[in-house]
């Protein structure tokens, strides 16, 4: 009799690249981003291992530190900033000039973590988009920061201008660091739009996943809270944009170009895991 699962078997490269994932962000979160004691470093682990199978635990070590900084980030700015420009512009001169900042344990962690991510054979050929993403998810924050707490909220299209805040970059481009390639910037013209479509589809993923919780709780800032905007009018955008980016990479498949595959498979994880999920109010791990 044939079950109708897949081998159990194959999920056992996963834990293991998991689990050796999962122990290196407890032990450096603790040490880097004291105070975050709630974030979803299960989730992380897991996802990254999911995502890029065929990457070895040192190569995910990098991405999914970024990943749990990026939480730690969103958190601070959330609960406990009160004012974002002082982060925020700290944070872009660290990877702008590569200078050290210890002013604040997420400057300080960003600080290392970026020495580290500059000092790897993969980088040189993406600094110029690394500065470019990271800078477009910090104004992406900072201007959450300000329409969420003066509910002042402008255009749809303004909105959706900013939509880089959902970090998805922040984590995806260094994994193509890490373990990308020699061959991936010869397709950036392909990639790079392609994660574009992504990243958007995520955002409103995520909005439609949070709101219940967002709509009333003070400084947040979510499509579904601008006039006129509907969770169906959101869902067709999310499907819009994961067509698009499936249409892009169409070609990469074809070869089966490992970059184009995580992209795919980052889609089906993060997607999948906003469907009907808000991370923020799961059992911390």
């Amino acid at each position: 009799m044939t079950l109708p699962y897949p081998d159990a078997g194959q999920c056992v490269p996963l834990l293991k690249v998991a689990g050796a994932v999962l122990a290196d962000l407890r032990e450096w979160t603790a040490a880097a981003l004291p105070g975050h004691d709630d974030l979803p470093l299960v989730s992380l682990a897991f996802g990254a291992a999911v995502v890029g199978p065929w990457a070895s635990a040192d190569q995910l070590r990098l991405p999914t530190r970024m990943a749990a900084w990026a939480y730690a980030l969103d958190d601070h700015l959330e609960l406990r900033a009160t004012d974002a420009d002082d982060l925020v512009d700290r944070c872009l001169a660290v990877v702008r000039t590569g200078q050290a900042d210890t002013s604040h344990p997420l400057l300080t962690s960003l600080s290392a973590w970026n020495q580290e991510l500059t000092s790897l054979p993969g980088y040189p050929p993406l600094d110029t988009l690394w500065q470019a993403k990271f800078a477009s998810c910090l104004r992406g924050h900072r201007y959450d920061w300000v329409a969420g707490r003066t509910r002042e909220r402008g255009t749809v299209a303004e909105y959706l201008d900013h939509a880089d805040s959902i970090s998805l970059w922040l984590v995806n481009l260094p994994r193509w660091v890490a373990y990308g390639g020699p061959d991936l910037p010869a397709h950036l013209d392909v990639l790079v739009p392609a994660v574009d479509d992504l990243s958007m589809a995520v955002r409103l993923a995520n909005d439609l996943a949070t709101i219940d919780r967002e709509r009333d709780q003070p400084g947040q800032n979510n499509i579904l809270m601008y006039d006129g905007v509907t969770a169906d009018w959101v869902r067709g955008r999310v499907a819009e944009r994961l067509t698009a980016m499936r249409r892009r990479l169409e070609p990469l498949l074809t070869s089966d170009f490992l970059p184009a595959v995580g992209v795919v498979r980052l889609s089906e994880w993060a997607i999948g895991v906003y469907q009907g999920t808000d991370l923020r109010t799961l059992t911390p791990p």
